[in-house]
């Protein structure tokens, strides 16, 4: 249980960092935004789609459930590097994404930063905020996942 005061809880500061996607279901209980930090390729891979107009939605591992995910969710499958071919042409790479076609919704899994951003209830006060790729007031692309409906059958 966590103290007000306590180093740890962080209560008291108005930014507040964490770990893993335990940390975001800790932090999400009381804050307005949270930030997804990944230094792999899920962040790259998140600008390079929606930059192409794709609606993404994280999934926590590749494999059998992300295949049934992304035909429930009625997405394409980003796929494992290698398995990369015509027909599914969708990876976490980032180069891989640039050359694919456009996907108006892609279901993109990985055990790191998509794990983490399927576990953060983003959405929650506004459905309709993540339903499309939003852009900054400079006009660059901005991260659009919609977690709410990853979560959702």
């Amino acid at each position: 249980m966590l103290v007000k005061g306590d180093a740890f809880s962080q209560a008291d500061s108005g930014v507040r960092f964490e770990w893993g996607a335990a940390g975001v279901t800790h932090l999400a209980a009381d804050a307005a935004c949270l930030v997804v930090v990944d230094v792999l390729s899920f962040s790259a891979a998140v600008t390079v789609a929606v930059e192409k107009g794709t609606h993404v939605i994280p999934h926590p591992q590749p494999g059998y459930s992300a295949a049934l995910f992304a035909e429930q969710k009625d997405a394409s499958l980003a796929v494992e590097r290698h398995e990369v071919a015509q027909e599914s042409s969708w990876s976490l790479s980032p180069a891989a994404l640039r050359e694919a076609p456009p996907a108006p919704r892609l279901a993109l899994p990985s055990p790191g930063g998509s794990a983490i951003a399927a576990a953060a209830p983003l959405c929650r006060s506004s459905p309709g905020a993540c339903a499309t790729p939003p852009s900054s007031p400079t006009g660059s692309p901005a991260m659009a996942t919609d977690p709410q409906s990853a979560r959702s059958p």
